[in-house]
């Protein structure tokens, strides 16, 4: 079981409401519901939290320092991040300071066990719109810089580079297992193979990859 914690400060509402959701999902156990930090931390020395989901509304500061302060003391509890209102600089500060994941409030429930189930197999997890922020910060830093463009490993498959392309360029797992004919499961396989290749961590290390390589146009 994965042991789910929700904290947010400010929407007693928004806190029972993202519970509920989440309750009885497959591998899914709500551990705590937090309305204040301190509340959190008690719970925390003898509580068992994989995951912490943060909601993070416009004043964020004390959210940032909690991320922060976990990353350095218990870096065992990964964070997602829950944006109300997702600007780029706190994107930017949530991310550099320990939060493994990122939603916004338009994503579904299937999206946000998607997220969990990634933090705690070990990988990132940001949604659509938090990764285009993420790339177009990346493009941005890069358009007038020179440099040469990376061989892809030789180790590769041809089947593996035409998955990362439609990847890259925004199909599902099951778009791509249309498009190539195979089942869900194999893309899903070959995904995991791509990243212990090329000793990735996070969905956006590969798409600066594809991004380096002409494997995607952005």
């Amino acid at each position: 079981m994965i042991a789910v914690a929700i904290l947010d400060t400010r929407h007693p509402l928004m806190l029972e409401s993202l519970a509920a959701l989440l309750k009885g999902k497959d591998e899914i156990e709500i551990t705590g519901q937090f309305s204040s930090i301190d509340d959190f931390w008690k719970a925390s020395r003898e509580m068992t939290i994989n995951v912490l989901i943060v909601n993070i509304y416009i004043s964020h500061s004390e959210e940032i320092e909690l991320i922060k302060k976990i990353s350095k003391e218990k870096p065992r509890i990964k964070v997602l991040v829950m944006s109300m209102d997702p600007q780029d600089s706190v994107v930017y500060e949530s991310i550099r300071v320990g939060a493994k994941g990122y939603l916004t409030r338009q994503d579904n429930c299937r999206e946000i066990l998607m997220a969990i189930y990634s933090l705690r197999g070990g990988y990132e997890y940001y949604n659509k719109y938090i990764s285009n922020i993420l790339l177009n910060n990346y493009i941005h830093s890069i358009e007038n810089k020179d440099g040469e463009i990376e061989k892809p490993p030789a180790n590769l498959s041809k089947r593996e580079i035409e998955i990362i392309k439609f990847w890259g360029d925004g199909h599902t797992n099951k778009e791509i297992a249309d498009k190539l004919f195979v089942s869900l499961r194999t893309v899903e396989s070959h995904k995991n193979h791509i990243m212990q290749k090329l000793n990735f961590k996070t969905s956006i290390d590969l798409l600066k990859f594809a991004i380096r390589n002409n494997l995607i146009n952005v």
